[in-house]
C-alpha cells in the first residue's frame, strides 16, 4: 500500500474541483513551484526535459472555467498528467532521451495524449527518459538523470524514470510511460508507486518514437491503482494509426474499482522467478505471499518449464528490434549515443535472422505455457525486479559506464510480460533496510485489465504502507 492516505489521487482532485476546495488553477501553480524547488537542491530531481509553464496555464484556465460552469469533461478533468518524452505533445519537441533529435515541435498530440486532453487532462510537460528507451536504471550520461525521490542519490529505473518520479515526488498523480521490457514497471517499482503494462495492442502507441514493434507497450504510471484505471479507461481502444490496436477485442471500462475479496483469487508463483533476487527482494516476496494467503487467496506454487527463457528471449528480441529502428539515426549521430546505447544496439546489430526467428519460437512456447496455466490461476505473481533503485555512480554521469549486472537484475522479471503481451501491474509491496521500495508483479490473461487492476487493488490493501519519498511535495 502506499501512502495514498497521505497524498492525492486523481479522484482526490476531482472531488476538490467540485467542491470548490481547490481549483485547477491553485493545483498547477502548486505544482510549478514544486518543480521549480525540486531543481534548486543539490541533488535536483531533473524529472522534466521541457515544461511550458504558460500551456500548463491556459489549460489550468479553461479546466477552473469548466468547473465554475458545472461542467467538467470527467473524472480526469484538471488533473496533472506528465508525458514521457517519447511521444508527442502538440507545441513540444521530441527528443527520446537524446541530444540529437527534436529538432522541431510536433504538430498533434500522440493518440494517447489527445484522448488525455478529450477528457480534461492538463499536459504536465515532458519526462526524462533512459536514451531512446533501451536501459532499465534511466541513467542518461548526454541528456537528463531523473533521480529517485526516495534517495537523490538513486536512480528512478528506466525508461520513464521521469515520470515515475513526478508521481513519486508528489508532483503529478499520474504519467504516461511506456513498456519495452519493463520500462513502466520498473521506474514504478523502484519509486513505489503503481504501474501499469496493459495487454500489447489496447494502447495505441501512434504518436510515439516506439523502440521495438513487437514488444512495446503504451501505460500509466500512478500514486494508486485507480489512478491507473483513469487513465486506462480514457486511452483505451483502437487507432487507425497503430496497426497493433486494429483486432484487438472491444475493451470494457473498468470504471470505479470494486476490489473482490481475496478468497476469491487464485494466484499461481513460481520459485523459479523470485528467489534468485538479490537481497531482500525474496523475502519480501514470501511475506506477501504469506500476507495474500493469510486473507484467504489461493495461492500455490507452480512450474513453468520455460518461463527462465523468457528474458532471454526478451532481449534477443528487444536489442534487434531497437537495432532496426535506430537504422536510420545511427550511422549519422553514432558519437552522440550514450556508450551503453551504442554497446546495446551493436549487440542487436550482430543477431542473426535465425537467432531472431529461434528466439520467436521460444515466445511462441512461453506464451503457451501461460494460457495453460490461466485456465487453472487467475493471476500469476513475481518480484517486479530483481534488486532495488542502484546508486547512480559518477562514471555513469561522466562517461556513461554501465554495470551490465544491474540491467540483467533489473529485467529479470519484468520481460514476461512483454514476450507475451499479457497485462501486468505493479504494487509496492515492502521496502529495504535503507527505506527504498520492492515492487508486486501481478500478471493476467489477455484482455483482462479490469479484473487485473481491481485485483491488484485487492492486493494493496494488505500490503505494508510505504512512506513517503524523502523529496515530496504537497500540492
Amino acid at each position: 500500500m502506499f501512502f495514498a492516505d497521505l497524498r492525492m489521487t486523481a479522484r482526490d482532485y476531482a472531488r476538490a474541483y467540485r467542491d470548490g476546495s481547490r481549483t485547477p488553477e491553485d493545483v498547477a501553480e502548486a505544482a510549478l513551484r514544486a518543480v521549480r524547488q525540486a531543481q534548486q537542491r543539490r541533488r535536483p530531481l531533473d524529472a522534466f526535459v521541457t515544461l511550458d509553464e504558460q500551456d500548463v496555464r491556459r489549460q489550468a484556465a479553461a479546466s477552473t472555467q469548466r468547473f465554475a460552469e458545472n461542467n467538467p469533461l470527467g473524472p480526469l478533468d484538471g488533473v496533472l498528467i506528465a508525458i514521457k518524452d517519447e511521444f508527442d505533445v502538440k507545441g513540444y519537441r521530441t527528443s527520446v532521451g537524446t541530444t540529437f533529435r527534436g529538432k522541431t515541435r510536433a504538430s498533434e498530440d500522440a493518440a494517447a495524449v489527445a484522448r488525455l486532453r478529450e477528457a480534461g487532462a492538463i499536459i504536465f510537460g515532458k519526462t526524462a527518459m533512459h536514451e531512446i528507451g533501451f536501459g532499465g536504471t534511466g541513467i542518461n550520461a548526454k541528456h537528463i538523470t531523473a533521480r529517485n525521490p526516495h534517495d537523490l542519490r538513486r536512480c528512478a529505473g528506466g525508461s520513464s524514470s521521469g515520470s515515475a518520479a513526478v508521481v513519486a515526488a508528489g508532483i503529478c498523480p499520474i504519467a504516461l510511460g511506456s513498456d519495452a521490457g519493463g520500462s513502466v514497471r520498473i521506474p514504478a517499482a523502484f519509486c513505489g508507486i503503481y504501474g501499469l503494462k496493459p495487454t500489447f495492442g489496447r494502447i495505441p502507441t501512434t504518436g510515439g518514437s516506439m523502440l521495438a514493434w513487437s514488444l512495446d507497450h503504451l501505460g500509466p504510471l500512478g500514486a494508486s491503482v485507480d489512478d491507473l484505471a483513469l487513465f486506462y479507461d480514457a486511452t483505451v481502444g483502437a487507432d487507425a494509426g497503430d496497426e497493433n490496436t486494429r483486432h484487438a477485442p472491444r475493451p470494457v471500462e473498468v470504471g470505479p474499482l470494486q476490489p473482490p475479496e481475496l478468497s476469491t483469487l487464485r494466484f499461481a508463483w513460481s520459485a523459479q522467478m523470485g528467489k534468485d533476487a538479490q537481497a531482500p527482494i525474496p523475502h519480501l516476496f514470501s511475506t506477501a505471499i504469506a500476507q495474500l494467503k493469510e486473507h484467504g487467496a489461493h495461492v500455490e506454487e507452480r512450474v513453468v518449464p520455460h518461463i527462465q527463457q523468457a528474458q532471454r528471449v526478451g532481449f534477443v528480441t528487444l536489442a534487434s528490434e531497437a537495432a532496426a529502428s535506430q537504422r536510420d539515426w545511427l550511422p549519422k549521430y553514432r558519437e552522440q549515443y550514450n556508450w551503453d546505447t551504442r554497446l546495446l544496439l551493436a549487440i542487436g546489430a550482430r543477431i542473426s535472422s535465425q537467432q531472431y526467428l529461434h528466439a520467436q519460437r521460444v515466445r511462441t512456447i512461453v506464451r503457451n505455457e501461460f494460457f495453460k496455466l490461466f485456465e487453472d490461476f487467475d493471476y500469476f505473481i513475481t518480484p517486479t525486479t530483481g534488486l532495488v533503485a542502484p546508486e547512480i555512480t559518477k562514471a555513469s554521469l561522466d562517461t556513461g559506464e554501465v554495470d551490465s549486472r544491474i540491467n540483467e537484475y533489473v529485467s529479470r522479471y519484468t520481460f514476461l510480460g512483454n514476450v507475451t503481451g499479457f497485462p501486468s501491474v505493479t504494487i509496492p509491496c515492502g521496502t529495504d533496510a535503507d527505506g527504498m521500495p520492492v515492487g508486486l508483479m501481478i500478471t493476467a490473461a489477455p484482455w483482462k485489465e479490469k479484473e487485473l487492476l481491481n485485483a491488484a487493488a485487492a492486493c494493496d490493501q494488505v500490503m505494508p504502507l510505504i512512506d513517503r519519498p524523502k523529496l515530496f511535495f504537497d500540492i
